[in-house]
């Protein structure tokens, strides 16, 4: 007949010459403690669940005393009742995938479908800032506490709110492939509160756009700076610049005819060239060739306008950028700071500082649009240039005709508020002026 387990019979139990010897509760049906030949002393039960005979460990001994283990037992036993297997959910719980394996799946099967560029930057987020912080955890495990905590630190200790945003947008992403890949019934990364953002309209000046093509000039590499200034004179997006090939492009005609799977929309788009660019492109094929001739007789020229080292399109041109832009005065030196918002100190414990431009690559497109305002181009002709396919993406730029307007306004102004005499004479002259013409 057994008797209730005490902490005292725990401790005298003696291990068995062989085999498991087993001492069972009198007060918990199925509760006992398992012995070992080796003296290794472990808390078990044994329940019945879906048809099936179960034994599961609670805990080694004496790390879990008897009450503890006894009460666990109970709790265990109350879930069986309820129609649960503790075995099975905790074998389940076990083989349950964790966010890495959330994010390798993501990378193989979702992953290819974006440009290279927001690929290289979403694998920098996965690697750099999610899984650190929840690699190791159960993707069922993740809370929107957990989510909503990733967003606040990425916001507050680096200061980046807008990266903030983007990670979990990455996240809610992966969550939603999680719940159709049945990881998981809800999104944590649903409902995180994102920080605000503001549309960023920063357009370069003559002063700044000549420093800037002065820079480009007498930049070292010749191949990332002549893809910037491709990008001045043709207003084309980053992706689209480096990704270029020698057949999309007709030189006699100056014409760029970009491939759907090239653009932003997924549409072909036809875009006229000037002088300066057709004259750009021809020298770079022209260098490109008598490379190729040099290396190796009878080595085709790369297909690429901008190929990199290993012969694939060009890649990173940000080192150049920055380069440029502190050669141009577009920025400022400022401190370099750790995970924490605190400033890193080098080897003579001063503290470091980094260059920062205070204008993107991508401005450089939106300059190209203001150029053209400037110029008197329509909303719809910036449009069919930049290769947008809603007018709503070129409206950001409706505010850069408010100058024109004005002296448009003024002119009407100051003809409205002359003197009857004034606006006789002015007439006259206008008279005169168009007999002439």
């Amino acid at each position: 007949m057994p008797e209730k387990l005490t902490e005292a019979a725990a401790r005298k139990a003696l291990p068995p010459v062989r085999g498991q010897s087993m001492l069972w509760d009198a007060e918990v049906k199925g509760f006992a403690l398992r012995v070992t030949p080796g003296g290794a002393k472990s808390f078990v039960l044994d329940y019945r669940a879906e048809g099936r005979q179960r034994r599961i460990t609670i805990g080694a001994w004496p790390d879990w005393t008897v009450a503890a283990a006894r009460q666990t037992a109970k709790d265990m036993k109350r879930e069986v009742d309820l129609g649960h297997d503790p075995m099975g959910e905790r074998q389940a719980q076990r083989e349950a995938p964790t966010v890495q394996e959330m994010w390798e799946r993501y990378a193989r099967e979702h992953l290819p479908k974006k440009a290279e560029r927001s690929q290289a930057d979403e694998r920098m987020m996965w690697e750099k800032i999610i899984l650190p912080r929840f690699g190791k955890m159960k993707v069922a495990q993740i809370t929107h506490d957990d989510v909503d905590a990733l967003h606040r630190d990425i916001t507050e200790i680096r200061g980046t709110p807008v990266r903030a945003n983007r990670t979990v947008e990455v996240l809610r992403k992966a969550f939603n492939l999680a719940i159709r890949w049945k990881w998981r019934d809800d999104n944590p990364a649903s409902g995180v509160r994102r920080n605000q953002e503001e549309k960023r309209n920063r357009y370069l000046n003559r002063t700044e756009i000549a420093a800037l093509a002065q820079a480009l000039n007498e930049h070292s590499e010749p191949m990332s700076a002549n893809a910037i200034k491709l990008l001045m004179l043709t207003g084309a997006r980053r992706g689209e610049v480096l990704g270029a090939t020698w057949e999309m492009f007709d030189l006699e005609n100056g014409v760029w005819t970009k491939p759907s799977a090239h653009t932003k929309q997924r549409k072909l788009h036809r875009v006229p060239l000037s002088g300066p660019a057709v004259q750009l492109l021809v020298e770079i094929k022209a260098a490109a060739k008598a490379k190729a001739e040099a290396e190796a007789e009878g080595t085709p020229p790369s297909p690429y306008v901008f190929p990199g080292p290993t012969g694939k399109p060009l890649t990173e041109i940000k080192r150049t950028w920055v380069s440029v832009c502190r050669r141009a005065g577009l920025g400022a030196e400022v401190p370099v700071l750790d995970a924490k918002g605190r400033p890193v100190l080098d080897r003579k414990a001063e503290p470091k500082t980094e260059f920062k431009p205070n204008v993107r690559i991508h401005d450089i497109r939106h300059s190209f649009a203001s150029i053209l305002v400037s110029a008197g181009a329509s909303l719809p002709l910036i449009g069919q240039m930049l290769g947008h396919t809603q007018v709503q993406t070129t409206q950001r730029y409706a505010h850069l005709f408010d100058d024109p307007l004005r002296k448009a306004a003024e002119t009407v102004g100051a003809f409205v508020l002359q003197t009857p005499a004034e606006q006789i004479i002015n007439n006259k002259n206008a008279e005169a002026d168009n007999a002439r013409s």
